[in-house]
């Protein structure tokens, strides 16, 4: 009897651990790309001819604002 309800409770910790740790993978995949600029990404927007505040503007405008995926409207999920 003690046995399986040790072995219902590891179920459950097993079970809650592999939903949390696919809801941490899909948090990191919906944000993948989208920080702010390190020193070295800034460092090479001015070697690019971009002061501080054109560098930010860039990456406000072309990775915060970019499309959230492509193709059939449908197809993509809204968040």
């Amino acid at each position: 009897m003690l046995d399986a309800v040790v072995g219902a409770v590891i179920m459950v910790v097993a079970t809650t651990s592999m939903l949390y740790s696919i809801e941490v993978a899909e948090r990191a995949f919906d944000q993948a790309g989208r920080y702010p600029l390190n020193f070295d990404e800034k460092e090479v927007m001015r070697n690019a001819g971009f002061n501080n505040d054109d560098s930010e503007l860039f990456w406000r405008d072309n990775v915060l604002n970019s499309p959230r995926c492509w193709g059939e409207e449908d197809l993509c999920v809204k968040k």
